[in-house]
């Protein structure tokens, strides 16, 4: 367990290394990486002035960012993580949060998906066992951290610790984590009050459509939609229009036309994307079956 820090007050703990303890606490985020890290302490030069931290330079460098870590570790303020070891920074003083928190916290690129969203948004009674995750293919990912940095820091300054794509653990904080990159990740949201990005309630009907065996399995979904489709039926209408993929279209128009009897302006138009085909199927993980709808042309192998 992290213990509550006993900070050491002697000649290396100066008047800076206090006030970035201060400024670590008021974060109020457990873990961080050495990218933000280097933010907090760059953010503590520029705003120096007056404070009589007397600090040397402008701004940091590496150099001054060890110096200010290695403080820190010897106080009782920072450790290595348990988890993520010497790649996050455990900031002692700042109460630990569970492992959706945590991870979300350290891979601004990822979200909570599948069976673990779908626990989230109270559409399913089942307890997944290990804590799902989707985030882009690797070259989307890339991207969208530099995109994080570009937004986090002026680019005209110099960015010692630049992200880069997060190797997750097996376990965090006890919990058995997996992540998916996909070249489909699609819409999240912050869950109110919590670190955690979540995806849509659209999107999680949707990754039901996509990867039913990520979520429960295709007998499952169609429960979870019997049960809870009528109540999102605008939100998942909206997220089915907006994927390219006509399968997609095609299962979630069967769904709630002809097994549901939902009606909705956009199913009208979703049929226009059917065609024949052995692997346009209900089921994606299952044989194809010689039963199928003629008006959305799938087969019924459920």
């Amino acid at each position: 367990m992290d213990s509550a820090p006993q900070r050491i007050h002697g000649p290396k703990f100066t008047r800076a290394a206090a006030h970035l303890a201060d400024q670590l606490e008021a974060n109020d985020k457990p873990v961080l990486s050495q990218f933000e890290f280097f933010r907090i302490v760059l953010a503590m030069y520029r705003e120096s002035s007056g404070k009589k931290l007397y600090l040397r330079r402008e701004a940091p460098n590496r150099d001054d960012i060890a110096r200010f870590r290695s403080i820190l570790k010897t106080a009782g303020v920072i450790a290595t993580d348990r988890d993520y070891g010497s790649r996050v920074i455990r900031v002692l003083s700042v109460s630990d949060l569970p492992a959706a928190d945590i991870v979300c916290l350290v891979d601004p690129t990822c979200y909570v998906s599948h069976l673990s969203a779908m626990q989230r948004w109270g559409l399913t009674d089942r307890t997944p066992r290990a804590l799902a995750l989707t985030r882009p293919d690797r070259k989307a990912a890339a991207a969208a951290l530099r995109a994080h940095m570009n937004e986090a820091m002026n680019k005209a300054e110099n960015n010692p610790y630049p992200l880069t794509l997060v190797q997750h653990p097996h376990r965090v904080r006890r919990r058995d984590v997996t992540m998916y990159e996909s070249k489909t990740a699609g819409a999240f949201m912050v869950n109110r009050g919590t670190d955690i990005r979540l995806s849509t309630v659209g999107q999680t009907f949707l990754d039901m459509l996509q990867r039913p065996d990520l979520c429960g399995g295709m007998s499952h979904v169609l429960d979870v939609w019997e049960e809870h489709a009528s109540t999102f039926l605008d939100e998942i209408a909206s997220t089915i229009d907006q994927t390219p993929k006509a399968l997609i279209k095609s299962r979630a128009g069967y769904i709630l036309e002809e097994r549901l009897g939902l009606p909705h302006p956009c199913i009208e138009r979703w049929k226009a994307f059917g065609q024949r085909g052995g692997s346009r199927k209900l089921d994606p993980t299952r044989d194809f079956a010689p039963v199928f709808s003629e008006t959305w042309m799938i087969s019924l192998n459920v």
